[in-house]
């Protein structure tokens, strides 16, 4: 065939060839979408991790799917999981059907071209592909193609500029050594690393780690680049089944070192998390399930050695700064309750408002959580019991931030706490007014000022006449004594009366409460998604977590349970178990004297 006959829609494979509908076109663009689902940024290892998706991404990525073959390549706004789970999706579900391995290589061209990040993988799994088919030519000519690709940007910098080396270089006073290292990896793109300054911190832990497993290596008679070739070696030959030193082998040897130096980091980055009262970890898990000598090699010569050696770095992270903090507690909505254990457990009962200005320093570093009501609400219930007035400022506070909130819960305080803060009833009126009012204006300054004012006794001012006095004295000194007496017996009288009118007409004083401020928020009715079957129980229950921003004590799903005549574990584990196939997970966690909700699964089980 001559060139100028050639067909460019014809790849020559073998000796056969094979017609293609979707080439690749340079000038083609993305087509932008409205809304794409938002997925976390993680290392995608298998088409099963669609499993973990939620519905909506999931009927997402069917769409993208369909567009993709269609010829349409939709702009993913920088969700580049959905495209790693197209490229398995092509490799072992396609494939595996059609085996036509030249629509398999147009198809990750094409993969690679509009969504570059999957462009090496893909080559790399398509060497496998042919390898295992017997197409030496074909590797042969992806071989050189990845080879000119590669010595093309050898010395260009910009297309090492993005990797975590070269970008921290300066900023981290790295050695050239140092550099290298860190250009093995991925910028891991998630949440957590996506502050710099948590990024950082990994970056210097992960240095240390590295160094200091070399010097374990060394004491042990080996090196890490030895331990790195030994599970390398059992990946290549037992997993992939490659000839050893062939060239198929020794790009393997090469794929699974970086994979190595990558698990090391993101050890390094749960640990980081840990250190940092972040929640959530990444998977560790490495990709080998199907060789277990693999995974017992990593267990033995990695990880174990990494889970001694870590606790002893931890020194080198610097404490999160201010900034920081306040992204780290939106990304984890229930992070505050370690710090205010902290303070709680620091509290000896004396200083009161060295407690309030703790918990206000709290308040400040989760101005964006939507929690911050709740810090204020439990720290008006726990200091209730030493100081009454630091107890009526928290709650203060807590009602002004719940007022800023998207619902308006209104949470009151146990009725055995209302009576340890008002011992009569005009406190408790005159608190209902300051909290009306702040309500009415949203003054918090003018609220806070009234409230010393509730525990200053009332006293009438009574101004005597000493000259009259003396003349009544004069004139009635026989009967002073019997006066006396009689003044006694009336004031004795008075306070009878005073205690039978509290104990007989103000039967709602006695249980003195502010629940009459406003009403409760109402839940609307058929608030879950269809094919979802959640009892009465369970339905009020998860209403309950919503109305609370998706925490509440143990001891107050304990109550609730008991109110329904049901056992606190019984509801929770039915629950979890209704919820599990929706989810394929967990809802309900237990953290601490806490048990919360991850907002975003609760999302995926009501109706929007």
């Amino acid at each position: 065939m001559s060139n100028s006959n050639k067909d460019d829609s014809i790849i020559d494979v073998s000796g056969f060839t094979y017609q293609i509908n979707h080439t690749v076109n340079s000038s083609s663009q993305k087509t932008r979408v409205s809304a794409v689902p938002y997925w976390s940024h993680q290392y995608v290892y298998s088409y099963s991790e669609i499993n973990a998706a939620s519905p909506e991404q999931i009927e997402f990525y069917k769409r993208f799917k369909t567009s993709f073959l269609d010829g349409e390549y939709l702009d993913l706004q920088g969700n580049t999981n959905y495209a790693f789970i197209l490229l398995f999706d092509l490799l072992n579900n396609d494939y595996e059907k059609h085996k036509d391995l030249a629509r398999l290589e147009n198809e990750l061209n094409i993969l690679g071209f509009h969504y570059p990040k999957t462009e090496s993988y893909g080559t790399s799994f398509l060497i496998q592909k042919m390898s295992a088919a017997g197409d030496s030519a074909g590797i042969a000519r992806l071989r050189n193609t990845q080879s000119n690709y590669q010595n093309s940007y050898l010395n260009n910098y910009e297309y090492d500029s993005w990797k975590l080396g070269t970008k921290y270089k300066t900023k981290l006073d790295l050695k050239e050594e140092e550099v290298k290292l860190l250009n093995k990896l991925w910028n891991p793109g998630n949440n957590f690393c996506g502050i710099e300054f948590c990024l950082i911190e990994v970056l210097k832990l992960y240095l240390v780690t590295i160094n200091e497993l070399e010097n374990v290596c060394r004491e042990g008679g080996t090196s890490l680049t030895g331990e790195f070739e030994i599970v390398s070696d059992i990946v290549a030959r037992k997993h992939f089944k490659y000839r050893k030193n062939s060239s198929n082998y020794k790009y393997s040897i090469e794929s699974t070192t970086n994979e190595l130096y990558i698990l090391i980091f993101k050890h390094c980055e749960n640990a980081v998390r840990e250190h940092y009262g972040h929640k959530r970890k990444i998977s560790t898990t490495a990709p080998y399930h199907a060789v277990p000598d693999v995974l017992t090699q990593i267990e033995n010569r990695i990880v174990t050695r990494l889970n001694k050696i870590l606790p002893n770095l931890l020194t080198v992270i610097n404490p999160p700064d201010e900034a920081t903090e306040t992204e780290l507690n939106i990304q984890n909505t229930s992070r505050w309750k370690t710090k205010f254990d902290e303070i709680t457990y620091n509290f000896k009962g004396v200083d009161g408002k060295k407690f309030i200005e703790d918990i206000k320093q709290l308040g400040n570093l989760n101005q964006k959580n939507p929690s911050l009501e709740n810090i204020y609400f439990e720290a008006s219930k726990f200091i209730a019991k030493t100081d009454r007035e630091a107890a009526l400022i928290l709650y203060v506070y807590y009602l002004y931030y719940d007022l800023q909130s998207v619902a308006f819960n209104n949470k009151q305080l146990t009725k055995t706490i209302q009576k340890s803060l008002f011992k009569t009833e005009g406190q408790l009126h005159d608190f209902e007014s300051i909290l009306k009012d702040l309500i009415i204006d949203r003054d918090l300054d003018k609220a806070l000022q009234s409230v010393p004012r509730l525990y200053i006794p009332k006293r009438k001012k009574i101004q005597l006449n000493t000259e009259v006095i003396k003349e009544v004295q004069q004139l009635h000194s026989g009967t002073v004594e019997l006066l006396n007496e009689y003044l006694q017996e009336e004031e004795d009288s008075v306070a009878v009366e005073l205690t039978e009118k509290e104990g007989v007409e103000n039967l709602e004083a006695t249980e003195i409460s502010f629940e009459r401020l406003l009403p409760q928020t109402v839940v609307t009715e058929n608030l879950f998604v269809d094919g979802l079957i959640l009892s009465g129980p369970q339905s009020d229950l998860l209403r309950l977590f919503s109305n609370n921003n998706f925490s509440l004590t143990q001891q107050d799903v304990e109550s609730f349970s008991k109110s329904k005549g049901l056992m606190r574990s019984q509801l929770i584990d039915s629950i979890n178990e209704n919820c599990f196939d929706q989810l394929d997970d967990v809802l309900i966690e237990e953290d601490g004297d806490y048990f919360t909700i991850y907002e975003n699964y609760f999302k995926q089980l009501i109706k929007i």
